[in-house]
């Protein structure tokens, strides 16, 4: 069975449990996701480099939970992030409820 085909199985279940699809917001985790996959370069060491990569995120979030004063100085990201406002990739729909 292909990927999409056992995603389809699931959506019933789903969507009974956590509401209809358009509610769901995975920005974040796909955010994440194309992040670690654009880190990863090497065609022949691409898995070591992949947890290299997770290890370096985990890292430097443990030193700026530890040292959170420096917050700002380890903030790599180009700039603070206000996740209460929408980016021009997403769309707002006020109808849905949550």
């Amino acid at each position: 069975m292909t990927l999409a085909g056992h995603a389809l199985d699931h959506l019933p279940d789903d969507i009974g449990n956590t509401g209809p699809p358009s509610a769901l917001w995975e920005f974040m985790t796909e955010h994440s996701m194309g992040e670690v996959a654009r880190s990863v370069t090497s065609r022949t060491y691409p898995f070591s480099q992949l947890v290299k990569t997770l290890l370096q995120h985990e890292q430097i979030k443990v030193v700026r939970m530890r040292y959170a004063d420096m917050s700002p100085e380890l903030n790599y990201s180009g700039g603070q992030q206000d996740w209460n406002n929408n980016s021009r990739a997403e769309k707002y729909f006020p109808d849905i409820s949550n």
